[in-house]
Formats: C-alpha cells, sequence, structure tokens
C-alpha cells in the first residue's frame, strides 16, 4: 500500500482551482494563478497577460531567472492564505517585487523588516535603502538619536549603503555631536 506524498504549502497555495486561468512555470514546477488578481497588483502582469505578447495566448508562460521558492512566496502575498516572511527571504522577495512591480508585497515584507527582532538596526537601514523602503527608512533614521549609535555606521559596515544615505547620516551625526 502505497503512500501519497504531502502537498508542500507551495503545490497547495498554488493548485488547480476554479479561480486559476494561468500557468506560470519555474524551475519546471507549476503555480496555478489568477491573471485578473495579479494585473490587479501589478502593472508587469497586466502587460505579460493583457499586452500584445505571445505569452497573452500561452497555457504556460515560462518565469525565468528566479527561485520557485521565492517567487512562490511573493506571489503568496496577495493571497489569503500568504506564505511567512522570513529574515532569510525578505532580500529576496524585495528584490522580485521589484522585478515584478508588485508594490503591494513589497510594502508587506518592509512592514515585516520593521517590526522584526530579526533584524539589526543597520540591517534594516541598508536593505531601506537599497529597495528604497521610504516609509523603513525614515523610521530607522529616527532610531538614530544619539551620537554613539552611529558607531556601527563605520566604513566596514557601511559599504552597501549609498552615498546620498551616508551624506544624510553624517549630517544627522554632525547635528547632534556639535548640538549636544
Amino acid at each position: 500500500m502505497s503512500e501519497t506524498p504531502e502537498i508542500s504549502v507551495y503545490e497547495s497555495t498554488f493548485a488547480q482551482s476554479n479561480k486559476t486561468d494561468a500557468i506560470l512555470v519555474v524551475d519546471g514546477k507549476k503555480l496555478h494563478v489568477n491573471k485578473t488578481l495579479l494585473s490587479y497588483h501589478s502593472n508587469y502582469f497586466n502587460t505579460l497577460f493583457n499586452g500584445e505578447f505571445k505569452e497573452k495566448s500561452m497555457t504556460e508562460i515560462a518565469i525565468e531567472d528566479v527561485n520557485f521558492y521565492i517567487f512562490a512566496t511573493l506571489l503568496s502575498l496577495l493571497q489569503h492564505n500568504p506564505i511567512e516572511i522570513t529574515r532569510w527571504n525578505s532580500a529576496n522577495l524585495l528584490k522580485l517585487a521589484d522585478r515584478f512591480l508588485l508594490p503591494y508585497p513589497k510594502s508587506l515584507v518592509e512592514n515585516f523588516i520593521w517590526t522584526s527582532s530579526e533584524f539589526e538596526r543597520i540591517d534594516k537601514l541598508k536593505l531601506a535603502d537599497k529597495y528604497k523602503l521610504d516609509s523603513l527608512l525614515e523610521r530607522v533614521i529616527a532610531l538614530y538619536t544619539r551620537p554613539a549609535d552611529f558607531s556601527e555606521l563605520s566604513y566596514n559596515r557601511n559599504k552597501d549603503i549609498s552615498e546620498k544615505l551616508q551624506l544624510r547620516m553624517a549630517k544627522l551625526y554632525f547635528g547632534m555631536y556639535f548640538n549636544s
């Protein structure tokens, strides 16, 4: 008697149903999706499904150069029972949210980063800067309230911070240092 293999959260989240009308293929795995839902949330998918491209009439559309698990997690953030955002997938989710023009999932990841104790302040600052998370950036900058807080911005730790943000933080630091 053979056992039925357990269905993964990815398979169950993107199983074929009467609500799905397209198939995205990533790494040979199929994600059954709803074109209208994706088109509503993403200009990328709106153009893909409704523009004058060959994909418009294809039953299966290959999505290249993405990790299946990250991509499935990203798309699940549009659904009622999303796959969990974690410290380990958040940067990749932001990268794909930018690539596929998905602002709502991006805002969910931004909120996760802000509320998570798994990220150090400097990591939150770097992610906010890199992915242009303006709300997160302002909130994290507000956490730098004493000159001593800026020690984590030493040269070795700020390599991944834009020059614009480095200048902003330097002005803030010197404003505190000379006004205290």
